[in-house]
């Protein structure tokens, strides 16, 4: 049976729960194998089997896992919308060059020589003078 948008969103969000829980208590905890095999199976009996396990864990610790579970749900919704591209806004103050710096290549007179002026290549690019 194929599964609705509901259900692929909950059961994604079991398994970035299921990856949260075995992160703070480990991978051989029994609230971690119950959450983990709820994600797996996705019969009823199992969710409620990792319910009852989850909520046996001191209140303390449900808070901390869930707020870690939240960051990390907040985290993968942010990453999906962003997309792959790379985000350059960061490096645009590193590529604007100063005020007097831009005057001069305005007038021709900047460090390149001119509008049209070949840059030059790095130094690791030069050939050294043999001797």
């Amino acid at each position: 049976m194929a599964e609705t948008a509901t259900e692929n969103v909950d059961r994604r969000a079991l398994g970035l729960f299921s990856d949260t829980v075995t992160a703070h208590l480990g991978p051989n905890d029994r609230v971690s194998r119950e959450v983990r095999r709820a994600y797996l199976t996705g019969r009823e009996i199992d969710r409620f089997m990792a319910r009852a396990a989850f909520d046996a864990l001191p209140g303390w610790e449900r808070g901390r896992i869930g707020s870690a579970a939240n960051d990390r749900a907040q985290r993968t919704v942010r990453d999906a919308l962003r997309g792959t591209a790379r985000d350059w806004t960061d490096l645009e103050r590193f590529d604007e060059p100063s005020s007097t710096a831009r005057a001069k290549d305005l007038r021709g007179g900047g460090a390149r020589g001119g509008r049209n002026a070949k840059p030059k290549p790095p130094k690791f690019l030069s050939r050294r003078p043999e001797s």
